[in-house]
């Protein structure tokens, strides 16, 4: 969904939350962010070199983002993850109109990237998460019995 001129990102995503809850669909955020829209020019920022950007599906975690710019990347090219400012649910660039499929083929593989290396984080922390719950049920229930003993 592309953000209407003048309305902000938090109001955008917020309206996508209360489509989502009216409609009875679910925001699913677990199949990972994604490119909402096609690249937009937004500045020339000199003789064919832009200012482009591109909408996300939402806006990205730092995690994400810290692994969006840990991605691998062709050490010969001249575009690196470390290019693409992301700002709220927004992706910004600057290129010429001769490589912008390239551009944003290399996006999608980078924001492809970081929405595995989320997933797979977020499996180890629920992972870790059951983890310290458990610990935290058993303290519980040997303070319990501590209590009990305490008298004895």
């Amino acid at each position: 969904m592309l953000r209407p001129k003048g309305v902000p990102e938090r109001r955008l995503y917020k309206r996508l939350r209360t489509n989502a809850r009216e409609t009875g669909e679910s925001l699913d955020t677990t199949a990972g962010i994604k490119r909402a829209g096609p690249p937009q020019a937004v500045q020339k920022v000199r003789d064919n070199y832009y200012l482009v950007q591109v909408m996300l599906t939402a806006s990205p975690s730092a995690d994400w983002r810290r692994m969006f710019y840990e991605t691998k990347h062709d050490a010969a090219a001249e575009f690196h993850p470390r290019s693409v400012e992301i700002s709220g649910a927004l992706m910004r660039f600057r290129l010429e109109p001769a490589t912008v499929e390239q551009r944003v083929g290399m996006i999608d593989r980078w924001v492809e990237h970081a929405n595995e290396k989320e997933a797979a984080m977020g499996n180890r922390n629920d992972d870790q998460r059951r983890k310290r719950e458990e610990l935290a049920r058993e303290a519980e229930e040997l303070g319990e019995w501590n209590v009990r003993w305490a008298k004895l």
